[in-house]
C-alpha cells in the first residue's frame, strides 16, 4: 500500500509541465511569476487527503486482474483525483464554502489568492482529461481512452458534481424543500457521482488492460452493462461517505478533520444530520454502506457471469475492505 501511495503520489505531481521551461531564460519577471504558477498548481496535491477515488480506481483495476501499478491504472486514478482536488480548491473560495483550511493546511485561495485559486482549479480540471488522453501512451487503447475520458467529463460536468454543487448551494440558508429526497439527490450528484466514477473508470481499464485476455471476450453492450452496475454501487458508497461526512461535520475538531468543524452548520447547510438527525443519520449510513457491499458482490457475480471466467471472492476483498472502512470513520 504504501509503494502504491508513492507511485500514485508521483504520478499526480508530475502531471504538470514545468512552466519557466516555456518562458525566456533572460525574463527574470516571467520567471518568477512562473515559478509561483508551479508551486500554486502543485500545492492543493501536496497537501495530502485520503485519496479515495484514486484508490477504488486501483482496487476495481486489480479485482478485474490489472496490477494498481500498471501506468495506465495509475493514470486513470491521478485524473480522477486532478478533477477531485479542482472541485474542492474552488469550493474553498469565498464564493462558495468560504472555508480557510483543507487538509489541515491553509486553503490554496489563502496562499496564492482568489483569482489565482480560481486558474489553479481550472488548470487541475483541463489537466484531468490532458492525462487521460495520454492513456495510449501507457498501454490503453484509443477507444478505451476515449471512453473514460467520456466517463469522467459527464460524471464531473452538469449531469453530475457540478449540478449537485448548483443545488447544494441553492439550499443554503433555506428552510424550503427540506426533505430526504432532495438531500439525497444533492449528495448523489455532487459526490456520489465522482465516487460512482471511481468504480466505473476502475473497471474499465482492469477490463481493458487485464495481461491475460480473460474478459476480452465481452461484448461492447456486455461492458456497458458492468459499467453502470459499477457506477451504481458506487454512488450508493458515495451516498454513504457524504453522509459520514455530515456526521463527522458536528461530530470531530478541525484538527481530525483537516478543516473548519461546524462550518455546515454555521451556514446552514442541508445536510443529512439536519435532515434525519445525528443517530438516524449514522444509521443510514451503515444501512446504504451494507447496500453498497452488496452491489459490489453483485457486480461480481455479473463479470462472472457475462465473461464466463471464474472471478473470486477473494479478488474484490480489497474492495469490500476499502468501503466498509469508509463507514468506520464515524467510529
Amino acid at each position: 500500500m504504501a509503494d502504491f501511495k508513492t507511485s500514485l503520489e508521483k504520478t499526480l505531481l508530475t502531471a504538470f509541465a514545468d512552466v519557466t521551461a516555456y518562458l525566456p531564460e533572460n525574463d527574470t519577471t516571467s520567471l518568477a511569476i512562473a515559478e509561483q504558477i508551479n508551486k500554486a498548481m502543485i500545492y492543493p496535491l501536496e497537501s495530502g487527503g485520503k485519496r479515495v477515488r484514486p484508490w477504488i480506481v486501483c482496487l476495481m483495476a486489480e479485482a478485474c486482474g490489472t496490477s494498481a501499478r500498471h501506468p495506465a491504472v495509475l493514470s486513470t486514478a491521478a485524473a480522477l483525483e486532478l478533477v477531485h482536488t479542482y472541485s474542492l480548491v474552488h469550493d474553498d473560495l469565498p464564493c462558495m464554502d468560504n472555508d480557510d483550511f483543507r487538509r489541515g493546511k491553509p486553503t490554496t485561495h489563502k496562499v496564492f489568492g482568489e483569482a489565482n485559486a480560481l486558474l489553479v482549479g481550472d488548470a487541475l480540471l483541463t489537466q484531468a482529461f490532458a492525462v487521460l488522453a495520454q492513456l495510449a501512451d501507457h498501454g490503453a487503447d484509443a477507444r478505451t481512452a476515449l471512453r473514460c475520458v467520456e466517463i469522467l467529463s459527464r460524471n464531473a460536468g452538469q449531469r453530475g458534481m457540478i449540478a449537485g454543487q448548483w443545488l447544494d448551494l441553492s439550499q443554503t440558508n433555506t428552510t424550503t424543500n427540506i426533505s430526504w429526497d432532495m438531500l439525497k439527490t444533492i449528495h448523489n450528484l455532487k459526490t456520489g457521482a465522482l465516487l460512482g466514477c471511481a468504480f466505473s473508470l476502475g473497471l474499465l481499464v482492469g477490463c481493458s488492460l487485464e495481461p491475460l485476455g480473460k474478459f476480452k471476450t465481452l461484448t461492447q453492450k456486455q461492458l456497458d452493462e458492468l459499467l453502470m452496475h459499477a457506477e451504481s454501487a458506487g454512488q450508493t458508497a458515495g451516498l454513504a461517505f457524504q453522509i459520514v461526512d455530515d456526521v463527522l461535520d458536528v461530530t470531530q475538531n478541525s484538527i481530525l478533520l483537516g478543516k473548519t468543524a461546524g462550518k455546515d452548520e454555521q451556514q446552514n447547510k442541508l445536510t443529512a444530520v439536519k435532515v434525519l438527525g445525528l443517530e438516524n443519520a449514522t444509521k443510514r449510513a451503515e444501512e446504504l454502506t451494507k447496500q453498497a457491499l452488496n452491489d459490489i458482490e453483485s457486480l461480481r457475480t455479473k463479470l462472472a457471469n457475462l465473461s464466463g471466467v471464474s472471478v473470486s471472492s477473494g479478488s474484490f476483498q480489497p474492495i469490500y475492505d476499502f468501503v466498509s472502512g469508509l463507514f468506520m470513520r464515524t467510529s
